[in-house]
């Protein structure tokens, strides 16, 4: 040990990752005014860590596969969903040029006729995320003997007390707890009010154990919106064209849950914060706006 410096931590490529995947796209070219098309995406993508520690890049803050390691000499615990696994996206879409007094002339035809409607439809599951503890080592009941921590050769069952986040004494704090079951989906309701998930549901493993529950095996809130625009072109000379848009986003006005835990924040992931469960925050609501645009 070289006195001169604190913790030296090592870097190195310990983990892989592994993309499945299915595509499927159905489009109606433009035909009678009306144009269609839809997109779906099944991905599974599996790895033994997304990120470094960062809570710019991950949601799931210091938890333990892509903050900490749960076991330096054993990566393969870790693995599991990535961070970024959206397991379903849908998205629909169209245009439609109404027909309504398409050929008529006139200033009622000029003023009911020519416009279009265009709108897209996005669905998709939510992100993976892992609860974890937070807090230093293992804890001694002979705070004078064994200051601090219970080191794994050496720790007394019976004088040495497991009450923070270090279950498998290697040194490093935020591992992963046991729990009744390893996955977990919570509903929209769940989002907004919190998981209210039993007392019991997560366990402290056993002194120097490593907790069953898997990493990233919670879904996270799922997404969807309707975004929708209207569009009148008046042409005012064989040059100049006036186009009126009327768009709205998230029309319906769906509440899309963030996923919370980010570093940062206030770390929902993290058992010991009271906010445990509840999202970090919502997406825009419905959002309306209209414009005039001249082409020459």
């Amino acid at each position: 040990m070289n006195p001169n410096y604190g913790r030296l931590r090592v870097w190195e490529n310990s983990v892989n990752s592994i993309y499945h995947g299915l595509q499927l796209s159905v489009k109606k070219k433009m035909s009678h005014g009306l144009q269609v098309g839809g997109n779906y995406t099944y991905s599974h993508s599996i790895d033994g860590g997304s990120t470094w520690i960062s809570g710019g890049t991950t949601a799931n803050g210091f938890a333990a596969g892509d903050g900490y390691s749960t076991d330096l000499t054993r990566p393969q615990l870790d693995r599991g969903n990535s961070i970024f696994d959206i397991r379903h996206r849908f998205t629909f879409n169209y245009v439609w040029e109404m027909p309504f007094m398409r050929n008529r002339h006139g200033l009622v035809a000029g003023v009911l006729g020519g416009w279009q409607w265009n709108g897209i439809w996005s669905f998709q599951s939510g992100a993976h995320w892992t609860p974890f503890r937070g807090g230093g080592g293992a804890s001694s009941k002979l705070q004078a003997l064994v200051p601090g921590a219970c080191d794994a050769p050496t720790f007394d069952p019976s004088n040495c007390v497991n009450i923070r986040s270090d279950y498998n004494l290697d040194g490093e704090a935020n591992d992963r707890p046991s729990a009744n079951a390893n996955n977990v989906h919570a509903t929209h309701a769940q989002w907004a009010d919190g998981f209210n998930l039993p007392d019991n549901f997560f366990s402290v493993p056993c002194l120097g154990c490593v907790g069953n529950l898997g990493r990233n095996t919670f879904v996270g809130p799922g997404y969807w919106a309707a975004d929708t625009s209207i569009f009148k072109t008046f042409r005012i000379s064989d040059r100049f064209q006036l186009q009126f848009r009327a768009e709205a986003f998230n029309v319906f006005n769906h509440t899309n849950f963030h996923l919370g835990g980010t570093i940062g924040s206030a770390n929902e992931n993290n058992l010991n914060n009271p906010l445990f469960g509840q999202a970090g925050g919502t997406s825009n609501p419905r959002q309306l706006q209209f414009g005039l645009k001249l082409s020459f």
